[in-house]
């Protein structure tokens, strides 16, 4: 699990203002809260399957227009 991913798609679900600034600037939002180049190719190419693996069974995704994840 990627604790840094986990982290920003996790405060994607609560934090307005960090969902503006994502859906501003998806790849630069995504660099400023340490997520590697590798993760922000998954999240902003929408490869849910994989984003999953990375958060694990104690996570569910919302895939909708901006990927979210809610703990289990």
């Amino acid at each position: 699990m990627s604790q840094q991913l986990t982290n920003f798609l996790s405060q994607l679900a609560t934090d307005n203002d960090l969902v503006d600034a994502f859906k501003n600037d998806k790849a630069g939002t995504m660099k400023q809260h340490d997520i590697s180049d590798e993760h922000i190719d998954l999240v902003v190419n929408k490869k849910y399957d994989e984003i999953q693996n990375i958060l694990g069974a104690n996570y569910s995704i919302a895939n909708n227009d901006i990927i979210k994840a809610y703990k289990n």
